[in-house]
């Protein structure tokens, strides 16, 4: 697994905190100890990150807070999830027209990242449960009327997709 920059580990940060406190307050306190890690190094990143688009400042009662932009949530999505199989295979079908060819080739690289691979042009395979990540994704490139996803138990050529993502077959 890649070592995850610094970009990534503060986007990660400020969005669990996002999720906890509902908003990434300044002065920046109450986060933890690995805010502390970054320092000086720490307000270059967070200028960086809103000059780049990844997080956006907002104003909450009169006092500063960030957010993440579309563009920082889908920067993380795929990012440090622990993979582990339950039994389930879960596949992705999508339909995405050539004048959206960025969209679809950025949402094949996420697929790639959260742990799917190619059946086809446009279906996907997965062993492990990264459906809230994978909604997200559809979310943020607006592809509600484009992708689906399934969760099945039973695949035919099972043991083609089991060596495919190494694993070992729970139903034996």
């Amino acid at each position: 697994m890649a070592r995850k920059t610094l970009t990534e580990k503060i986007l990660i940060i400020i969005d669990g905190a996002v999720k906890e406190t509902g908003a990434f307050m300044y002065p920046y306190k109450g986060v933890g100890r690995d805010m502390y890690k970054y320092k000086g190094s720490f307000s270059r990143a967070l200028y960086e990150l809103k000059r780049c688009g990844y997080l956006e400042e907002i104003e909450i009662k009169n006092t500063k807070a960030l957010k993440l932009t579309n563009k920082g949530k889908l920067r993380i999505i795929g990012i440090n999830k622990k993979k582990k199989w339950d039994g389930l295979w879960r596949l992705v079908a999508f339909d995405i027209e050539e004048i959206r060819r960025k969209t679809r080739n950025v949402f094949r690289s996420k697929l790639v990242e959260l742990g799917y691979k190619p059946l086809q042009k446009s279906l996907w395979i997965c062993p492990y449960d990264v459906s809230e990540q994978l909604e997200e994704l559809i979310d943020l490139l607006y592809l509600k009327d484009n992708a689906r996803y399934f969760v099945t138990k039973i695949i035919s050529d099972q043991d083609e997709y089991l060596e495919m993502f190494k694993l070992e077959d729970k139903t034996k």
